[in-house]
């Protein structure tokens, strides 16, 4: 099954009123260091003690053997999704046996070359109805996951899912 939404154009009445733990809220300031490892590569520090490789695209000199800052950008959305997506449901006392979360994104042809479309398709298996997800995605792609808010704010963003 493949249903299409449109932020907005759902007609589910949605809340900001999100009941969990504080402590799985994410209201903590973030910190990061980058150094130059010379090249066009460069190292993350994390806040949270991570070490993250991080190399430009090949067609810019970068050797093209550990992701870019746009892999990673992308990473950090669709893992953001997918968190929300899985606290979301459990809260539901739903747990997915699959979900992928698949992301195709265009370009604006002029500088800056921020995205114009983002679109996700977001397949699960799992006893749960459409509304159950339908609300879901709704909730995480607008209020839940901030990378998706942040995203939405500034090109087109558009979902659907896929149940098994």
């Amino acid at each position: 099954m493949k249903i299409f939404f449109i932020p907005g154009g759902s007609g589910i009445q949605m809340t900001t009123d999100i009941p969990w733990d504080p402590s799985r809220k994410e209201f903590n300031p973030v910190s990061m260091c980058i150094t130059h490892q010379g090249g066009m590569q460069f190292s993350a520090k994390t806040s949270t003690g991570f070490t993250i490789p991080i190399d430009a695209h090949a067609h810019l000199g970068g050797g093209g053997m550990i992701p870019n800052p746009i892999d990673y950008l992308f990473t950090s959305l669709g893992g953001c999704i997918g968190v929300k997506i899985l606290l979301d449901l459990k809260d539901k006392g739903f747990v997915p046996e699959m979900l992928i979360i698949e992301t195709h994104a265009t370009r604006i042809q002029d500088l800056p070359a921020t995205f114009d479309t983002v679109h996700h398709i977001i397949t699960l298996k799992g006893s749960f109805d459409e509304e159950t997800i339908a609300r879901t995605l709704d909730r995480t792609m607008t209020l839940l996951c901030p990378v998706a808010v942040i995203f939405g704010k500034t090109s087109k963003m558009t979902w659907e899912f896929r149940l098994l």
